[in-house]
C-alpha cells in the first residue's frame, strides 16, 4: 500500500441543522411551558362578566392583578394536557379533519383538474395574474368574517394550481394562507377582534373601518408583490424551491390521484363542477351571514362533497374509499391542532398567563411616551405565543390596555388596532397557532422552510404596522 494511500486524509461533510419534526417541537415548547409554570411566579387577574353585542363576555378588571400560589404542573399534568388539547380543541380538530377530507374526495372526483384546465385555457399567457385574483378574493372574505382557518379548504385547491403553472408547494401555500390569515388580521369587520374590542373601548361597532379597509389593502398589496417575486423566481429557476426536492413527491402523488379518478370529462363532470362552484359560494355567504361554527362549516363542506361525488357518478362504494384516504391525509394535520392547543392549557394550569400579561402592563407603563403604542403591539405580539385565539387575546388585554392608554393619552381606536394586528400577524409565526401548523403539515412543509419564506414578509408588515399605528394616534384616530 502506498504512502499516499495510507494518509488518504478524512473527508468531513459539513453539518448542517434541521428543523425537527413539528410533534418534536409541539412536544418540546409543552415541556419549556411546564419548566417556566415551577419559575415565573402564578398570578391573576380579577374577571368579570360583561354584555356586548357578540353576548357575554368574561373580561379582566383592570388593577385587580394580585399573585397566587405558585401551581407548578408535574411530569403527568403535562403527559394528560395532550388529550385535553384535543377535547378542548375538538372542534378546529374536527373541522380540519372534515374540511380537509372533503376537498380531497371532490379532488379525487376530477373536479378541480377539470377547473384547473379550464383556468389554465382562460388566461392563456397571462398565468401570473391568478396569484393577485385569488389573494384579493380570500382576503376580501376573511376581511370581513375573520376565519383564517379557511386556508384549509383553500389548500388542496390551489396546490394543483400552482403546480401547473410552474411554481411550487411554498407558492400555494402563501396564497392560501397570506390573504385568510392576513385579512384576519388587519380585517374590517371581524368579530372577534375588532368587534370584541370596540365594545370593551365603548366604541361603535366597528367604527373607523376606513383606515382599516385601507390598510388591509396595503397589506395585500405588499403580500402579492412578495409572492409573486418568490414565484417567478421559482418558475424561472424550480431548483431554487425551498420545497424543491419534496414537491417532486407531492406532484406524483397528486398526480396519481388524476389518473386514477378519471380519464376524461363528461357531462356529468362539468355539471357536478357547476354545482360544486354554486355550494362553495353558498357556504361561504353562510359564513358571512350566519356566522357559523366550526362543527357546521364542516358539516357543509361534507356535504358538498358527497353531493359532488354523486353527481359526478361516483358509486357509494369509491365515494365511501375516497373519504377514507383523505382522511387519512388530513390525521396528522388535525391532531397537530390539538397538541397545539396543549401548551396554552399548560400555561393556564400553572397560572402564569395572566402574569405575562401583567408584565408587559408594567414594561410599557415605563415607555416614552412616543414609544409606548410601539411598546404596547410588539406586547400584543408576543402574548399571542400563549393566547393564540383573536378573540382570547382581546378579553384578556384590552380591559387592561383601555386605562392605560387613557393614562398615556392613546386613543382607544387605536388600541383595537394594535390588539387587532398584533394577534394576526404572528398567527404565522408560532406553533401554538393549530390551523397554521396544520395547513403546513397538509402542504408537508416544515416550520424552518416556511418561516424562511414569511419572515422578510412579516418584518416588513410589522414595520407598515408600526408607521400606520403611530400616525393613527398622532392624528387622534377615532372616534373615541
Amino acid at each position: 500500500m502506498s504512502e499516499a494511500a495510507a494518509t488518504k486524509p478524512d473527508i468531513k461533510t459539513k453539518k448542517t441543522f434541521k428543523m425537527p419534526d413539528i410533534y418534536v417541537v409541539l412536544v418540546g415548547i409543552i415541556m419549556v411551558m411546564g419548566i417556566l409554570t415551577w419559575i415565573v411566579p402564578a398570578g391573576e387577574y380579577a374577571r368579570q362578566v360583561m354584555e356586548t353585542v357578540h353576548g357575554s363576555k368574561t373580561v379582566v378588571i383592570p388593577g385587580s392583578f394580585e399573585y397566587v400560589a405558585s401551581s407548578p404542573v408535574g411530569f403527568f399534568d403535562l403527559l394528560f394536557s395532550i388529550p385535553r388539547g384535543l377535547e378542548n380543541a375538538a372542534e378546529l380538530v374536527f373541522m380540519t379533519l372534515l374540511v380537509g377530507g372533503a376537498i380531497g374526495v371532490i379532488r379525487r372526483t376530477g373536479i378541480i383538474e377539470m377547473g384547473v384546465n379550464y383556468l389554465l385555457t382562460v388566461l392563456g399567457q397571462r398565468t401570473q395574474l391568478m396569484i393577485p385574483i385569488l389573494t384579493l378574493s380570500f382576503a376580501t372574505i376573511s376581511g370581513f368574517i375573520g376565519v383564517p382557518e379557511l386556508s384549509i379548504a383553500f389548500l388542496p385547491i390551489v396546490m394543483p394550481l400552482m403546480f401547473r403553472l410552474g411554481y411550487d408547494s411554498i407558492t400555494a401555500t402563501a396564497i392560501a394562507m397570506l390573504p385568510t390569515t392576513l385579512g384576519f388580521a388587519f380585517g374590517i369587520t371581524i368579530p372577534g377582534t375588532v368587534g370584541i374590542g370596540q365594545a370593551i373601548s365603548e366604541l361603535p361597532l366597528f367604527s373607523g373601518a376606513w383606515l382599516r379597509a385601507l390598510t388591509l389593502f396595503g397589506a395585500m398589496v405588499i403580500c402579492i408583490v412578495y409572492t409573486m417575486r418568490y414565484a417567478s423566481r421559482i418558475k424561472a429557476n424550480p431548483e431554487a424551491s425551498l420545497m424543491y426536492a419534496e414537491d417532486l413527491n407531492t406532484r406524483q402523488a397528486l398526480a396519481a390521484d388524476n389518473q386514477a379518478s378519471v380519464s376524461e370529462y363528461s357531462f356529468r363532470h362539468k355539471l357536478a363542477g357547476i354545482f360544486t362552484l354554486l355550494m362553495f359560494a353558498a357556504i361561504i355567504t353562510a359564513i358571512l351571514k350566519l356566522g357559523l361554527s366550526y362543527s357546521q362549516m364542516g358539516a357543509l363542506f361534507m356535504g358538498m362533497a358527497i353531493v359532488t361525488s354523486l353527481i359526478a357518478g361516483d358509486s357509494l362504494d369509491r365515494m365511501c374509499q375516497n373519504f377514507n384516504t383523505s382522511f387519512k391525509e388530513m390525521l396528522v394535520g388535525a391532531l397537530i391542532v390539538g397538541i397545539a392547543r396543549a401548551i396554552s392549557l399548560v400555561m393556564m394550569d400553572g397560572n402564569i398567563i395572566d402574569t405575562i400579561v401583567h408584565g408587559m402592563e408594567v414594561a410599557v407603563s415605563s415607555l416614552p411616551n412616543s414609544l409606548t403604542v410601539i411598546g404596547i403591539f410588539i406586547g400584543q405580539l408576543l402574548i399571542n405565543f400563549p393566547v393564540p385565539s383573536g378573540s382570547g387575546q382581546t378579553i384578556l388585554t384590552m380591559p387592561v390596555l383601555v386605562p392605560l392608554g387613557d393614562l398615556l393619552g392613546i386613543t382607544r381606536q387605536t388600541l383595537v388596532l394594535v390588539t387587532q394586528w398584533g394577534d394576526g400577524l404572528t398567527n404565522l409565526i408560532f406553533p401554538t397557532s393549530g390551523y397554521f401548523v396544520a395547513t403546513l403539515a397538509i402542504a408537508r412543509i416544515s416550520l424552518s422552510r416556511w418561516l424562511k419564506f414569511y419572515l422578510p414578509l412579516f418584518v416588513t408588515l410589522c414595520v407598515m404596522a408600526g408607521i400606520v399605528m403611530t400616525v393613527s394616534n398622532a392624528m387622534g384616530y377615532g372616534p373615541f
